[in-house]
């Protein structure tokens, strides 16, 4: 999957580093009001930070985010969001925006996910593809509200943009849903400039000019930039984090320690990062994993895979993925993985040159 500098349905001027994939399914970014299905482990990981529980029923992650705190899910919970992204069809995404392998949706996920950037990681991934149990879950989740059928008659030769009678800006392709943001959920208006459908949150106001560079709101919880005649946003409180100023770009990141660069350090298992000019702390052993102290091909700092206690689990990370009846075996961080299709319903495994998925 290619990165790109888009998030959220957003310009890409408000956060670089995340993948492509994640532009096309973390659209919509506002504050979400339920947990999503983490394994028990990593809800002990929270708990143990005193983060599983809110008062105002905040997520867990989104309040450990604005502490600079990150706890990954189990690579069981990826293995399963990404079974759903490879397989199922008409998904309210770009095409070419979703993962279709397994075995690289779960490596381009779990580092993201242990990464500093899973501060800014997708909501909508978070809310809807590591819920979800089946791909009719995973599309009335990402519909958020929309009718499937909003598309009907629209985009039959290129991307068409519309605003929808509740105010969600949809994106339709070849008479499908391809991209939804709640504007109204995020406190937002929909509105369409140059044909493309987006959220703002009105007109530009005196302090925010066209062309002008990026600045925080008042509240200190969105970036806003006056663009064609209306204010667009990045909701930072969303979450969990604040506007700041750093380097002369604003951006959203945690209210922690200041720190500088991309190293990472280890203080024991826990991998110790910067993003945006704060210090970010994933817990590793939430899921398994292991912060890397020894400088060598993994760089120091990174959550990794413990080594296999049995030579058999061992393989070469360069091994192909491949299908063995209905379950798709491929390497991780050198131990060998399986994920069982019809686990969630699908038929089979398939393959077609290094690209495995389950149908």
């Amino acid at each position: 999957m290619r990165v790109s500098n888009v998030m959220n349905g957003l310009s890409g001027r408000f956060a670089p580093g995340i993948a492509a994939v994640l532009a096309a399914i973390g659209i919509g970014i506002v504050a979400i009001g339920a947990a999503v299905g983490f394994s028990a482990r990593t809800a002990e990981a929270q708990q143990a930070h005193g983060l599983a529980v809110t008062d105002a029923g905040v997520p867990a992650y989104i309040a450990a985010a604005g502490q600079g705190l990150v706890t990954p899910p189990d690579i069981e919970d990826v293995e399963h969001m990404c079974a759903l992204l490879t397989s199922c069809d008409k998904l309210p995404f770009p095409p070419q925006s979703l993962p279709n392998s397994e075995p690289s949706c779960v490596q381009t996920f779990m580092n993201e996910l242990t990464s500093p950037d899973a501060l800014t990681f997708s909501l909508t991934v978070r809310e809807c593809g590591l819920r979800a149990n089946s791909c009719s879950e995973l599309r009335a989740c990402a519909l958020r509200g929309a009718a499937p059928n909003a598309c009907s008659g629209r985009g039959r030769s290129g991307v068409v943009s519309i605003c929808d009678m509740d105010g969600r800006a949809i994106d339709c392709l070849k008479e499908q849903v391809i991209r939804v943001r709640d504007c109204p959920r995020g406190g937002e208006q929909c509105v369409v400039r140059e044909g493309n459908a987006t959220c703002a949150l009105g007109p530009c106001a005196s302090d925010n000019k066209e062309g002008g560079a990026a600045t925080c709101s008042a509240s200190g919880t969105r970036v806003l930039q006056c663009d064609h005649g209306k204010l667009v946003s990045l909701d930072c409180g969303a979450f969990g984090l604040k506007c700041t100023l750093e380097g002369g770009k604003t951006r959203c990141a945690p209210p922690t320690a200041a720190c500088s660069g991309t190293a990472k350090r280890c203080d024991g298992n826990v991998s110790v990062g910067c993003l945006h000019g704060h210090e970010v702390r994933v817990d590793c052993g939430a899921a398994g994993l292991m912060c890397n102290a020894s400088p060598g091909s993994t760089p120091v700092g990174s959550c990794v895979a413990p080594a296999p206690a049995a030579a058999t689990d061992k393989c070469d990370p360069k091994d192909a993925p491949k299908c063995d009846g209905a379950t798709i075996k491929y390497c991780f961080a050198g131990r060998k993985r399986s994920y069982f299709c019809k686990s969630l319903g699908f038929d089979k495994c398939t393959k077609d040159g290094n690209t495995v998925s389950c149908e």
